[in-house]
């Protein structure tokens, strides 16, 4: 395959800069921000490399394989929660997209996707200011680019609801966590510790999901006049909070 890559945000090393400027001043790209651009919202995250899915095939040590390829740190490939932190992800992103180039596919960053029209077998893909034939679209779009999901829906374009949590983000300090998890006398050099609580009640139930050790909660948002949090560790977890 030789795949045409159309993000509505900046290439990875682009995208860093710009987040960097909303943490620090509040400015915000509604087009590229911890939400869009480059390898999506899972490249400002803690990049854990596990699933409540419990088929081997969906997971399969081929990911790990591709990550470890383009950088990731090879213990993933025997830890028992394996994660490649956010500093890390970066570095690999970019490195995919350079061997995906190198094989023959495109990136058009800064690109925003706005419609398709289907005629017989060929696909006619319409952004802001350019035009792409092809005879398969994929849309990997994640859960922010509401105008798209309008798009589809006024194309009577299928789509199927699913449930969805609603979170908050919580901060501890990571050595309470420690404490808790390993006690006050260990010598040995451990790693920052996790948790996982959940609370199952008649009509609804709890549970802590994403929870990264050593992380930091940061602001997420892609539209103006909305918050939103999220939460991110680098690969070593050694900051101050879980």
């Amino acid at each position: 395959y030789n795949p045409l890559i159309i993000e509505r945000g900046e290439s990875v090393e682009e995208r860093v800069k710009t987040i960097e400027e909303f943490w620090n001043s509040g400015k915000l790209n509604i087009n590229s921000n911890v939400q869009f651009g480059e390898g999506g919202a899972g490249t400002f995250s803690d990049g854990k490399l596990k699933t409540l899915v419990k088929d081997r095939e969906f997971i399969g040590k081929k990911v790990f394989e591709i990550f470890v390829e383009n950088g990731a740190p090879k213990e993933i490939m025997y830890l028992n929660k394996p994660h490649i932190g956010t500093d890390n992800l970066v570095k690999i992103v970019k490195n995919i997209r350079e061997y995906i180039i190198s094989r023959g596919g495109e990136y058009y960053f800064d690109t925003k996707f706005l419609d398709f029209n289907k005629k017989d077998n060929v696909i006619e893909v319409i952004c802001e200011d350019k035009k792409f034939e092809t005879d398969s679209l994929v849309l990997a779009i994640g859960h922010s680019a509401r105008d798209t999901f309008k798009m589809l829906k006024s194309k009577d374009v299928v789509m199927n609801r699913k449930n969805f949590s609603v979170g908050v983000r919580i901060e501890h300090k990571q050595s309470m966590i420690n404490e808790s998890q390993y006690g006050s006398f260990t010598k040995i050099n451990l790693p920052a510790a996790e948790y996982k609580l959940a609370y199952h009640g008649d009509d609804r139930s709890c549970y802590t999901f994403c929870m990264c050790p050593g992380g930091e909660v940061v602001a997420s948002s892609s539209e103006e006049g909305a918050i939103v949090t999220n939460g991110m560790s680098v690969f070593k977890r050694d900051k101050e909070n879980a």
